[in-house]
């Protein structure tokens, strides 16, 4: 056990560090590249290739980076995609997918710490941040509500509706119920346009419409309807056709 080695048994400085292998010194490029610069220094693939790095440890992350640049459009949508969707993308795997959802799901945390307990009206750029992170670059519409206290402070927000591309059906006794449930004063509600512009359709205004004069028999005012699209958020109490 204590005996003389027998040349087999690798010496405490025969191999190279780590930091000498090609992988490792791009990484390691990569990591001090972000620590000095941030991600400003960084193009859209240099961001995946370095996050990836994180969860595939020992394989070149850059042409898989390149793969889902091109085959998502943006970074935002990569983040976005669903998890079995990415799991099935070849080298991708299951850590790696869940890492890319993690990002997005801690963005968007981070985002509504920013607007719970916090007067929406003063903070609404806030508001439309959070909400193009979490309804942004889905695909299909969804609808949700954010219920207000007499401060026009964020009590909850709650999924109200689900739909396909072109419709999205929203049933105004659940918006109430959830108004009611969190003994909300009042009430926003929200929906995406998938992959098209922030503008008002004519079944929007129907459905503002309904909500607006639900609100009003049990005395819960809806103060705005929101529509989000990748880009730009409106509302639609800006405009005149808004009810009263």
């Amino acid at each position: 056990m204590g005996g003389k080695q027998d040349g087999l048994t690798p010496q405490p400085n025969s191999l190279p560090p780590p930091a000498a292998t090609g992988s490792s010194g791009h990484r390691g490029r990569l990591l001090e590249k972000y620590v000095e610069r941030g991600l400003s220094a960084f193009s859209g693939y240099e961001t995946l290739e370095f996050l990836l790095t994180f969860a595939l440890p020992r394989i070149d992350t850059k042409p898989l980076a390149k793969d889902l640049l091109a085959r998502y459009g943006t970074v935002s949508a990569v983040i976005n995609a669903p998890v079995d969707e990415l799991c099935a993308i070849k080298g991708l795997g299951r850590r790696s997918a869940v890492l890319l959802a993690l990002v997005k799901d801690v963005i968007a945390y981070s985002l509504k710490e920013r607007i719970v307990d916090k007067p929406v009206i003063a903070r609404r750029g806030d508001v439309e941040n959070y909400l193009r992170s979490e309804l942004g670059e889905l695909r299909e519409e969804r609808v949700v509500a954010l219920y207000l206290d007499n401060g026009n402070r964020v009590l909850g927000i709650e999924d109200v509706a689900e739909g396909t591309v072109n419709r999205c059906v929203v049933f105004p006794r659940k918006v109430m119920e959830g108004a009611m449930r969190r003994s909300a004063a009042s009430f926003i509600l929200v929906h995406n346009h998938p992959g098209g512009t922030a503008s008002a359709s004519e079944e929007d205004w129907k459905t503002t419409e309904r909500l607006h004069n639900a609100g009003k028999q049990i005395d819960i005012p809806m103060l705005d309807h929101i529509i989000i699209s990748r880009y730009k958020a409106i509302s639609l109490r800006e405009f005149k056709r808004w009810p009263s």
